[in-house]
């Protein structure tokens, strides 16, 4: 199974991509994506957890064997990565997506031990980081070339991003007024 996590403040095409390209080349049957509540290592989201969801659950609703979870949504649900694992380690094997960037600040996680132990790390390729020597799967995939963080501003600047969001996403985000 096949763990990808992260705040999807907005849910980009390079999001999808790592997760496509995880499940083709980690052979998974199933991929859970899980947006986080409120992430330890970083600052709040611009948007509320349950509308992160739905903008997640949206992005990924059409990909096969890909489920998101709400899992990390809960009162009482895990925040760090590691809880999460635990929960959904027995009886399976786990491959853990994170990109490069991630991965760059993997060893500041909560239990980066504990992680290596519960899941094989499966490692998408950034735009300005370097593909690490440490993983244990560098997934073979163009660069993502986008974040979250530059898409906010640049739908706050009024430009068209589109092409960069999955378009069920993108139509909440319309409907909605998301991030302007």
């Amino acid at each position: 199974m096949g763990v990808f996590g992260g705040q999807f403040d907005p849910p980009h095409t390079g999001h999808v991509a790592a997760v496509r390209a995880a499940r083709v080349q980690a052979e998974l049957r199933e991929v859970i994506v899980i947006p986080d509540g409120t992430p330890p290592h970083r600052d709040s989201s611009v948007l509320p957890a349950g509308v992160r969801y739905r903008l997640a659950y949206a992005a990924f609703r059409d990909e096969l064997a890909v489920t998101v979870s709400q899992m990390a949504l809960l009162p009482d649900g895990p925040v760090y990565m590691v809880d999460k694992l635990v929960r959904l380690a027995e009886g399976r094997e786990l491959v853990l997506i994170v990109g490069a960037d991630q991965y760059a600040r993997f060893d500041t996680w909560h239990d980066p031990d504990r992680i290596r132990e519960l899941a094989e790390i499966a490692v998408a390729p950034r735009t300005g980081f370097p593909m690490p020597s440490g993983a244990e799967l560098a997934l073979d995939m163009p660069p993502v070339d986008t974040s979250s963080t530059e898409l906010r501003e640049a739908i706050a600047r009024g430009e068209d991003v589109r092409d960069r969001i999955p378009p069920a996403a993108w139509g909440i985000m319309e409907r909605e007024r998301l991030y302007v």
